[in-house]
């Protein structure tokens, strides 16, 4: 990648893969972002809002021990955008979440970039 799409925006990434956290982790480095936090649990919100402005996370679905609606419900009371790329079907998701932006895995680098490229976009 040669431009960076992501540049100064701070992000977190929730995935309970290894690998695909860190490559999502690369990917958005190299698009420019900060990555803030890579955790396989749900984060405390509230900590990394007083370090700083969260931008957008990147969310499965399945981590493993459950699911990460609510903590998707807490960033939209918190206006906090969010971009789920998971295995799952869109239609897994819980009625007051249907419509959240969505990337079905296996997802290339240039899809999660573009996806969080737009979901910022529409918040300016």
């Amino acid at each position: 990648m040669t431009d960076r799409p992501l540049a100064g925006y701070r992000i977190i990434i929730l995935e309970d893969d290894y690998y695909q956290a860190h490559d999502s982790k690369d990917t958005l480095v190299e698009a420019g972002a900060q990555v803030i936090a890579v955790t396989a649990t749900v984060p405390d919100i509230d900590v990394h809002l007083a370090a700083g402005r969260v931008d957008a996370v990147l969310i499965d679905i399945n981590l493993g021990r459950g699911l990460s609606f609510d903590f998707a419900r807490v960033l939209r009371r918190n206006a906090i955008p969010f971009l789920f790329l998971t295995g799952y079907d869109a239609g897994m998701l819980p009625e007051d979440l249907a419509g959240s932006p969505y990337i079905s895995k296996p997802a290339d680098r240039a899809r999660i970039v573009a996806g969080l490229a737009d979901l910022m976009a529409s918040q300016s």
